[in-house]
Formats: structure tokens, C-alpha cells, sequence
């Protein structure tokens, strides 16, 4: 019971943190424009988010990681935000928005117990056992312990990692591994069992964003139920809320910031949603080595987007989009110039690796790599048929895929392959050993935004009716 309370609150006071965050970055209108789940799931993904960043940037100012020091900054902004609401008034967030008050069908009570089922048994799944995946030990589990036992990023963490531990990468992002040490600094303990809830959070507050993102553009509860349930139910999607990778993680935020970013598109007076995509493009960064380039296709998409509506669109419009990448690029480079700093290099890939001579003299690798990507696509045990229906609806309905704000979501397909074809045809490892290893996990960075997609285009379609 004391340990059920302890998590239980570890998670409120994460999503408060998320909240404050939110509420920030939104305002008070918008943030009232933001349905009630909605704010939830963005609050606890967002939460865990802020929090690492904090912790990281109090290891650079040599500040402990001690509870107290970490939530003092956010009780003091909680007190600043209810002095400023008892001498302004200024009406408690609640939710402004139109609600689908209409009584719920059958379809849509056996899709909600099916998306809940499916929720509660990846939390058990998850906390039958510690973490024991290699890499969840090796590069997430290993690191959170080393911080904890020394209260703080020590100056010599990155060193250390390179010259004792072979695999623990330590030029990775550190999301993960300070989510989890926040975990037992809040709880006052290791505990290998009760850290993994974090992982079904992340999931489970994704499937609620995830729905409440597709309602708003449908206008339809039980088709949103639909894809929501669709996404829950791949296997890959949810046994990687069980194990302690940063996969499903990357895939949330990266999914979030394009999502975001295309609901922007369609309503250009909601800055709340671009600083939602911008926040989570950030956490893209920090979460793994891979999040660079998700965050780069999607400034591409915002500057392809900007470049196709030029003569549309007003200065503010090109100046949000010059914030948005001047914050993403800044951030690119300050990360880089710290791995710099510590000798930090990725030995699978790394821009060293990259020349006109290897590229010519590595493209005898595409067959492998296409070999590995038609064994996922077919691979029914782990994707159901998402990408059958993928590519079906891409040929189908291309005509909706490549029109409209749509076209800016379909281009982010052809920028995941061609960038994740380059990392397989640059790297120095042995390609059917990376891709055999890597390819699946890669899939599921894209598998959210897929689905997503889908929904959008099978609605604009209207290939499901009477949801």
C-alpha cells in the first residue's frame, strides 16, 4: 500500500510540473481550449520531460538532487499562480471546451474496456519484473542508479561511462535515465520493480493525447475510439511500455510534435498547439540520439509548409517559425557542443562517418535494408496489418494523402525512410546485424504518426461510416 502511494504521488506531482508547463506555454484561454484527458496525458509526458531537464541543468550549477530541491521551483510557481488567482481573479483552468455529451454506444464502451484492458495489463506486465532488457540495464538503468548514488551529473559521469561499461553509450540523451532518478529520489529508494510504471504512463498518456488530437479533427468519438484502439492493441507499440526502452517515448513526442503541429496548420490562431509541437520536438532531442533527426523533419515540414503558403500567410506566421527553429537548432548545437566538450561519440553512427566515397561504396547495403523493412511490414506478430493498411491507403486514397494540410503529414514518411536509410548506409556496422536489431525498434518511432495518418486519411475518405 505505501508503496502504491508513493507512486501514486510521484506521478501527480510529475504532471503537476507537466501542467504548470502546459498551462505556460498556452495561456489561460487556450489552455481552457484543451479538453480535460487531453491536458492529462500532456501533463505526465510532458511532466517527466521538465523535470529531467531541470535535474540536468542543476547538475550544471552543482546543485544536489535532493527532493526538496528539485519541486522548491515549482511550489514556488504552484503559490505564485494562486496568489495571482485570489488578487485577479483569474478563473481556475477547468474545461471551456464544447463536450460530446451524447450517451455512449455499445461499440464505444467495448472499445474504452478494450484500450482500458489493454492500459492495466501492461502496467502488470511491467511490474511482475525489474528491468532486465540489455539495453534498459546497459544504457538507462546503469546511468539512473550512477546519478542517484551521487546525487547529481557528476563531472567525471560521461568519462566514467566510456572507459568501464561497454554499451552504455554515454553520448545519449539523458530523458530516461534522469525520468528514472527522479523516480527513486522521490520515492527515497531503488526499486527496479516499481520504476518500470513509468513506461505504461508514457503509454497510457500517449493513447489519451493521441484521441483526444484525432476527436479534433473527426468530430467523432467512436472513430477516434477506433484508430485510439488500433494503436493500443499493436503488439511492438505495447510491449514497449513493459521493458524500459526510450522507444516508445521518442515515438510519443515525435507524434506529438507533428500532430500538433499539422492542428496548427488548420487553425493558425491556436499558438498554443505550435508551442505544444515545439516542446515536444525538444523532447525528441533529449530522449534519444535518433530524436535530432525527427526533430529536424519536422522543421522541414514547417519550412515546406511556410515555403508552400507564402503568399498566404502573414509575418507572424514566418516569425513563429523562425522561433521554432532558432529554439530547436540552438538546442541541436548546445547539446553537440557538450558531447564535444566530453569526448561524447556514438560508435554505430556519427557525422564523421559520413562522405560521398562511403555512401557510393555502401549502397550495395539497400537490398539489406529493404530485405528488413518487408519482413516488418509483413510481420503480422508484431504490427497486426498497420503497415498492409499503410501502404493500401497510400495507393488508395493518394490523392487525399497528397492534398491539403494533409500532404505536409504524408511528406514526413518519405523523410523518415530516406533518413533512416542513410543512417543503416553511413554506420560502420555490419548491416544485417543493425538492421536484424534496430529495424523494429525504428518502425515504432514512426508507428504512432502512421496510425494518425490513417485516421486522418480514412476520415477525409469517409472509407468508415456511421462511427
Amino acid at each position: 500500500m505505501q508503496n502504491a502511494i508513493l507512486v501514486t504521488a510521484c506521478i501527480l506531482v510529475t504532471g503537476f510540473a507537466g501542467w504548470g508547463t502546459l498551462l505556460l506555454i498556452s495561456g489561460r484561454k487556450q489552455f481552457n481550449d484543451i479538453s480535460f484527458f487531453e491536458k492529462i496525458g500532456l501533463s505526465c509526458l510532458f511532466g517527466f520531460g521538465v523535470i529531467s531537464i531541470q535535474m540536468f541543468i542543476m547538475s550544471l550549477f552543482k546543485i544536489g538532487f535532493t527532493k526538496f530541491n528539485i519541486l522548491i521551483p515549482w511550489a514556488v510557481a504552484g503559490a505564485g499562480f494562486v496568489l495571482a488567482h485570489k488578487r485577479k481573479q483569474i478563473p481556475v483552468p477547468g474545461i471551456a471546451r464544447e463536450r460530446d455529451l451524447s450517451p455512449l454506444r455499445g461499440n464505444e464502451i467495448a472499445l474504452i474496456c478494450l484500450i482500458a484492458f489493454q492500459a492495466l495489463y501492461n502496467f502488470f506486465r511491467a511490474l511482475i519484473k525489474p528491468i532486465e532488457a540489455y539495453d534498459a540495464v546497459a544504457i538507462y538503468g546503469l546511468k539512473s542508479k550512477m546519478i542517484y548514488l551521487s546525487g547529481t551529473v557528476s563531472g567525471n559521469f560521461f568519462q566514467s561511462l566510456a572507459s568501464n561499461f561497454y554499451g552504455a553509450h554515454p553520448d545519449y540523451p539523458l530523458l530516461i535515465p534522469l525520468s528514472e532518478t527522479w523516480f527513486y529520489t522521490f520515492i527515497g529508494k531503488f526499486d527496479d520493480l516499481l520504476v518500470k510504471a513509468i513506461f505504461p504512463i508514457f503509454y497510457l498518456s500517449f493513447i489519451l493525447v493521441f484521441y483526444a488530437a484525432l476527436k479534433r479533427i473527426t468530430q467523432s468519438r467512436g472513430f477516434s475510439l477506433l484508430f485510439t484502439f488500433a494503436l493500443a492493441s499493436v503488439k511492438q507499440f505495447s510491449d514497449y511500455s513493459t521493458i524500459s526502452y526510450a522507444e516508445l517515448a521518442l515515438g510519443a513526442y515525435f507524434a506529438i510534435s507533428l500532430i500538433y503541429l499539422y492542428l496548427w496548420m488548420r487553425n493558425r490562431g491556436n499558438s498554443s498547439f505550435l508551442n505544444i509541437s515545439l516542446i515536444a520536438s525538444l523532447l525528441c532531442l533529449w530522449t534519444k540520439n535518433e530524436g535530432t533527426l525527427l526533430a529536424l523533419m519536422i522543421l522541414f515540414i514547417f519550412f515546406f509548409y511556410i515555403a508552400m503558403n507564402i503568399r498566404k500567410i502573414g509575418k507572424t506566421e514566418i516569425l513563429h517559425f523562425l522561433i521554432y527553429a532558432l529554439v530547436v537548432l540552438v538546442t541541436i548545437m548546445s547539446w553537440s557542443a557538450f558531447k564535444n566538450h566530453h569526448a561524447l561519440v556514438n560508435e554505430n553512427f556519427n557525422l564523421s562517418m559520413v562522405s560521398v566515397k562511403d555512401f557510393i561504396q555502401n549502397l550495395n547495403r539497400i537490398p539489406a535494408i529493404i530485405y528488413e523493412y518487408q519482413k516488418q511490414f509483413f510481420g503480422f506478430k508484431k504490427w497486426n496489418i498497420v503497415w498492409i493498411l499503410f501502404i493500401i491507403l497510400l495507393l488508395k486514397e493518394r490523392e487525399t494523402a497528397l492534398s491539403g494540410d494533409t500532404k505536409y503529414v504524408t511528406l514526413v514518411f518519405f523523410l523518415f525512410g530516406l533518413g533512416y536509410a542513410l543512417i543503416y548506409i553511413f554506420s560502420t556496422v555490419e548491416i544485417r546485424f543493425f538492421t536484424q536489431t534496430t529495424g523494429s525498434r525504428f518502425l515504432l518511432h514512426i508507428l504512432p504518426v502512421t496510425i494518425f495518418w490513417m485516421g486522418v486519411v480514412a476520415n477525409k475518405g469517409k472509407l468508415i461510416e456511421n462511427l
